[in-house]
This record gives C-alpha cells, sequence and structure tokens, in this order.
C-alpha cells in the first residue's frame, strides 16, 4: 500500500463544501504521520494593510475549529492527530503552495478543487499550475454527496508505457489507487484505452483500398497485446482486491472521460506529465485534454525525477 510520509492540506480559506481536511486527516492517521496545514491567502494592498493580521486570525481560527470538531467526531486528541497550520500571504497562491511543497518535501498536497460554474468540468488555473508544476502527488477534492463506503475509484492506465519511467509511474499509479480503493467501496475501475495506430488512416481511405479482414485481423492483435500488457501490469504491481476492467476502444481524450461519467467515478488517479525532447516534462495533451473534461475529484501523479521549474 502507498505510504504518504508527509502530508500538505491546502486552502486559500474560502467558503468550500468537500470532505478534503477530513480526508487529509484520515490519510494521515493511517499512514502515521501529522499533516501540515497551509493557508494560502492574498496580500491585501496597502490601503487595507492595517486588515491583514485580523484577516489570517480568522482563517486560522476557522479552520482549527474544523480540525478540532474532527477529532472530537472521532475521540482522538491533539496529540493523536497534530495539525500544525501555517498561514502566508501571496499574490500567487498556487506558488505559494508549491514553494512550502518543496522546502519541506512534502509528498502529498490534499486541496479542495475550486468550482466550477454550471455542472462544467476541468479545473481552474490555481489548479492547473499545481497539477502542471507541483514535483508531488496532488489530490483535488470536489464535494459528493456519497458515503464513503460507496465511493468509487477509477485509475487511467497505459499498460504500453514508452520507457522505465512511465513504466514505474503505472506501477506507483496501481498502487496509490488500489489503496484509496480500499478505503472506498473496494472495487478498483481499471480504465485502459486501445487503438491499432494505423486504423484510422486506413479505415475509409479512398487512396488506400486495405483488405478489410486484414484490417481487422490487426485491430484484434493490437486488443490482445494491449490486454496481455495489462494484465502483466497488474501481475508485476501484486495489487489485490477487486478489479473491474474497462478496456477502451478509441481514443483516450473522449473515451476516458466518458468512461468516468457512465460509471459514476468519485475519485479517478491519473498520471499527468509527459515526456518531451527538451530537458524536463511538460503535461501531456492527452492529460490536458482529460483533466478539462472530468467532473470527479483527481489524484494525479509525476513520474520519478520530475524537477519543478518553480524554486523554493
Amino acid at each position: 500500500m502507498k505510504r504518504f510520509e508527509n502530508i500538505l492540506y491546502a486552502t486559500q480559506g474560502l467558503p468550500g463544501h468537500s470532505d478534503a481536511l477530513d480526508q487529509a486527516i484520515r490519510i494521515a492517521l493511517n499512514n502515521g504521520v501529522s499533516v501540515t496545514g497551509l493557508i494560502a491567502c492574498p496580500a491585501f494592498p496597502q490601503e487595507w494593510a492595517h486588515y491583514q493580521q485580523s484577516y489570517e486570525h480568522s482563517l486560522s481560527n476557522s479552520l482549527q475549529e474544523k480540525v478540532a470538531r474532527f477529532r472530537s467526531e472521532h475521540d482522538l486528541s491533539e496529540q493523536q492527530a497534530p495539525f500544525p497550520l501555517l498561514v502566508k500571504h501571496s499574490e500567487q497562491p498556487a506558488i505559494c503552495i508549491i514553494k512550502q511543497a518543496l522546502e519541506n518535501d512534502h509528498d502529498l498536497i490534499i486541496k479542495e478543487a475550486e468550482p466550477l460554474r454550471n455542472g462544467a468540468g476541468g479545473f481552474k488555473a490555481l489548479d492547473m499550475t499545481l497539477l502542471r508544476k507541483c514535483p508531488c502527488a496532488v489530490w483535488l477534492h470536489r464535494p459528493t454527496d456519497k458515503p464513503k463506503n460507496k465511493r468509487r475509484v477509477a485509475v487511467a492506465i497505459d499498460p504500453t508505457p514508452s520507457g522505465e519511467a512511465q513504466h514505474a509511474l503505472s506501477l506507483r499509479l496501481l498502487e496509490l489507487a488500489r489503496s484509496i480503493a480500499d478505503s472506498c467501496d473496494s472495487r478498483l475501475h481499471l480504465i485502459s484505452c486501445w487503438e491499432y495506430y494505423l486504423e484510422h488512416y486506413l479505415e475509409d481511405n479512398s487512396w488506400i483500398h486495405a483488405d478489410p479482414q486484414e484490417l481487422n485481423q490487426e485491430i484484434d492483435k493490437a486488443k490482445n497485446s494491449h490486454q496481455r500488457a495489462l494484465q502483466q501490469l497488474l501481475e508485476e504491481s501484486g495489487i489485490a482486491g477487486e478489479t473491474v476492467t474497462h478496456y477502451l476502444h478509441g481514443n483516450p481524450d473522449d473515451a476516458i472521460p466518458e468512461c468516468v461519467q457512465q460509471e459514476d467515478v468519485d475519485v479517478l488517479v491519473m498520471g499527468t506529465l509527459a515526456r518531451t525532447g527538451i530537458a524536463g516534462f511538460v503535461i501531456g495533451n492527452t492529460a490536458e485534454n482529460i483533466l478539462q473534461s472530468i467532473r470527479c475529484s483527481l489524484v494525479a501523479l509525476k513520474p520519478e525525477g520530475f524537477v519543478s521549474p518553480i524554486k523554493s
């Protein structure tokens, strides 16, 4: 099971309705560690500067009251569930959060996702900055009315990675998703997309008269190869428990969000970055398109060795 050793709960101090704080404390308790709180709020202009301190105190007191309520509801002492809290003001809250993670070697950030309007999907600018530039795992929480033991967890997985870093990331995704599913409805939904790479070039092409039977054979080979690769990856990961596999034939940009919606997934676990020819990593086009379409909570991982462009 994936263990986190240094968890950061980050908030802007705005009113929220998800159980992100409760989730952060629960994960810390399950891992036998404490969780640090960070309120990253805006810096007031000079003419309002005399309100800054009282504003920050109000945010701190409000959050500590929520923590105290959690302790009371679960019969926990302050020593059993410590919650050291920092308040920092910045014109760029996302950068403030990332710097805190870098300076203190946090391996997981839990934050309420910025609210969206009119049921739209995707994530707003602050959350996208975290997904693009934060070196550690990021869990963006969205509100749900489901009890915790009814929440569905899915992992988007590519069993045919392009290199060792991507292969290692796939194993980490499976391990983390399995541990989250164990704390929810116990079933882990595996979402994996496959296509024969020449399929759309050869179908209905007036210049290339590909034999339909031969093309179908190649498509079947691609499907079977993908299924074998996923099975091998599952065996290598060593994860146990019930799984529900969704083999999706098509473009992952469209197929994964559709599957997430159809299966009523509450938490999607996925990798967000792709290698490029230049040094470092950037967010992949496929991941970007998926992120802008989903409405559920997201847990995002980057490959080992990712170097954030933000300096601590």
